[in-house]
């Protein structure tokens, strides 16, 4: 009985140490995939505050090509109202050296009856 329980004790004593081993190399495995799972997490972060970054930069960039649009057209807007401004100095000026002449002329007309003049 005595071979028997040291038997069983020595098979009892491998079970155990062979349950601590596949415990130790389950460990093993899940520190990895942690491991890997936060490595993949900080290479994610990463490649989106890239991305996010290069996002940010084409935006900059497209908003200030606008806003020199923008400016271009003030200049254009400022350019065609000066335009405008002296094209109607030089009608109103034709205006004012032409209404007399405009005036007698409408005036022969309305007085002007079958070749009669008033």
């Amino acid at each position: 009985m005595v071979i028997a329980d040291r038997a069983f004790s020595a098979s009892s004593s491998q079970g155990i140490y062979t349950l601590l081993e596949a415990e130790k190399e389950a460990s093993s495995i899940v520190a990895q995939a942690r491991e890997y799972r936060v490595k993949r997490l900080k290479d994610a972060r990463t490649e989106a505050a890239k991305d996010i970054s290069e996002l940010q930069a084409r935006k900059n960039s497209e908003l200030a090509a606008i806003q020199n649009k923008s400016v271009d057209q003030d200049g254009l807007i400022e350019s065609i109202q000066r335009d405008t401004d002296e094209r109607l100095a030089g009608i109103r000026s034709q205006f004012e050296q032409h209404k007399n002449a405009a005036v007698a002329k409408l005036t022969e007309a309305v007085s002007w009856v079958d070749g009669i003049d008033l």
